[in-house]
């Protein structure tokens, strides 16, 4: 069982993240819903293959299928967020 760092709910069971937006030092990222990326089109209530979030529903930060609301490349490697530091940020608005 995974449990996503920002939300803290069990991600296999989960319809969702609960975050909305990521805090970045220079503004924030407004999240892309699970079925709006332009490489992935789920069928009708198929989850996400690696978060597993429902169609409609924000990825779990870290997901490989999130596609960035910025640039639209992968958010996992298109460089418009530092993930180490942006965990950090994230922790602390939680704590």
């Amino acid at each position: 069982m995974a449990t996503c760092i920002d939300c803290r709910q069990e991600m296999a069971t989960a319809a969702a993240c609960s975050v909305a937006v990521i805090p970045l030092r220079s503004g924030i990222l407004i999240r892309r819903p699970w079925g709006s990326e332009s490489s992935w089109r789920p069928r009708e209530g198929e989850r996400c293959p690696d978060c597993a979030v429902l169609p409609g529903g924000l990825h779990h930060l870290g997901c490989d299928v999130e596609e960035c609301a910025d640039c639209g490349h992968q958010l996992l490697a298109c460089g418009c967020l530092d993930l180490f530091d942006e965990f950090e940020l994230v922790d602390e608005l939680l704590a």
